[in-house]
């Protein structure tokens, strides 16, 4: 099962639409704070991959790893197509 991750902020309303539709479609997702007070280097890291996608920093940063923690998809954003290619990986997986 792919390991998925999102990066938000406090005040993002992408960022609740996001796990709101990871939600509905049954993906398991660990959330980290970006913008909390320690968070400067991840902050930092975010914007960066941002910059080599060449995409605007726009919250959230979701990530999703494979078992052999290898990134599989990353992107910035409410990107609803992303998300059901991912839930339906995970939907496949589960199934097998």
């Amino acid at each position: 099962m792919p390991i998925v991750t999102v990066y938000t902020t406090t005040s993002c309303q992408m960022c609740r639409a996001t796990k709101k539709k990871l939600d509905k479609h049954g993906v398991d997702y660990h959330t980290v704070e970006a913008d909390a007070p320690d968070a400067h280097g991840l902050a930092d890291a975010i914007r960066a991959r941002a910059d080599e996608l060449n995409v605007p920093p726009t919250m959230p940063y979701v990530t999703v790893y494979d078992i052999h923690n290898t990134l599989i998809a990353d992107w910035f954003g409410y990107q609803p197509n992303m998300i059901i290619e991912h839930a339906a990986v995970s939907d496949m997986e589960e199934a097998a």
